[in-house]
Parts: structure tokens; sequence; C-alpha cells
């Protein structure tokens, strides 16, 4: 009786420890990529109503890491005229706009992507046609070695600015920061669980043992 009784929950046991494992390895395992680049940059602001623009984005660098020597974007834009000051962000709804795409961003164009938003500021100067910006770019997806990818990177550019019925900014950005991808781990291969099958058998049988040495 007191086998059967201990046989009940024997399997579900050596499940549970097994998938406890397994999962507390798949949650923990992954790999950091630091990340570092100087960004030749062009951004085309395109008025759309009123202080709302939107935002052609694009980038080029020699020393990107990973095949991630391109950028592309598309935000919407907020700017200030009287003090210069412009916002940035991919989703148009934040500053009332209904109908148009979602922004995003993208580095790379091999066989390495990444893909994210962007939320940034800048100040231009209409006098001296200057423009100084920073933001945070997060990461949420990419392809190649970034299956899954997420991170922050941060960034500061600087920019000569064009003036004309397309505001064009030309420039060098800074993008720094990690990204974080997920490891594969290989499920418990039939070894470990004959493993814990074993140790959790041996435990039982034991105290089987010990529990009829005291009944009599």
């Amino acid at each position: 009786m007191i086998l059967r009784q201990h046989g009940v929950w024997f399997f579900p046991l050596v499940l549970t420890l097994l998938n406890f494992v397994s999962g507390a390895a798949r949650t923990n395992a992954q790999t950091i990529y630091p990340f570092s680049g100087n960004y030749e940059t062009t951004i085309k602001i395109k008025p759309i109503v009123d202080d709302l623009a939107e935002v052609i984005e694009s980038a080029v660098s020699t020393d990107a890491p990973y095949g991630l020597d391109t950028y592309g974007g598309l935000v919407y834009s907020k700017t200030n005229v009287a003090t210069g000051e412009v916002r940035f962000n991919v989703d148009p709804t934040i500053y009332g706009l209904q109908g148009y795409p979602q922004g995003f961003i993208t580095f790379g164009d091999g066989a390495n992507k990444l893909f994210g938003t962007a939320d940034a500021g800048a100040k231009i100067d209409f006098e001296k046609l200057t423009a100084k910006g920073s933001g945070i770019l997060n990461i949420t997806g990419g392809e190649g070695i970034f299956q899954g990818a997420t991170g922050i990177l941060d960034f500061s550019e600087e920019d000569k600015v064009t003036l004309g019925e397309t505001i064009l900014l030309r420039g060098q950005a800074l993008v720094s920061g990690s990204i974080q991808v997920p490891q594969k781990v290989p499920e418990p291969t039939i070894g470990l669980t004959l493993v814990a099958v074993g140790i959790t058998y041996a435990g039982l049988m034991r105290r089987r043992r010990l529990m009829i040495g005291t009944s009599r």
C-alpha cells in the first residue's frame, strides 16, 4: 500500500523536477553583444501640418560591428519654432496624427538586422544652421544572430542644417549600448532523465525501508 501511494506522486515529481531545471536554464541563458558605432546621418524633415512632420532617416557606418553598417528609420516630429526644440517618436498618434503608418528603425541590410523604436530630441539653431540631438533606441527584435534581441542603445548627434520646404540635417552620430539575445538551450537528454529517475527512486526505496522497519 505504501509503495502504491509513493508511486502516485513519483512520476509527477520527476517531471516537475525536469521542467524546473530546464525552464530555469532557458530563462537565464543569453548572449550579450556590446555595441558602438559612428554613423554619417541624413535626416529629412517633411512638414505634414503646422509644427508636425514626417522624418525619414538614413545612415552609414565604417566601424559598426556585426555587419550593422546601415541604418534606416521612419519617425515623426513636433517642432517648437520659437525655441528650435524638436521631439521625435515612431508613434504618430503621440502627436495627434491619425491614419499614418507606424514608424520604425532598422540596423543592417545583410544577414544580421536589428529592429526597434526611437524616442529622441534635438535642438536646431536656425541662425547658425546647426543642430544637436540625442535619444534612446529601444531594440525589440532582429534577424541572423539577433533573433529575439532586446536592448537599449543610446545615441548623440551633431548636424548641419539646410532649410527649405524639406529641412535637411546631415551630420555624425555615435550609437552605443548592449544587445541581449536569448540563447537556445538543448532539451534534457535521456541520460539526464534516467539519472533523475534513478536518484528519486533510490530515495523513495530508502524511505520505504525505513518506514517498514519502524512499523515492525
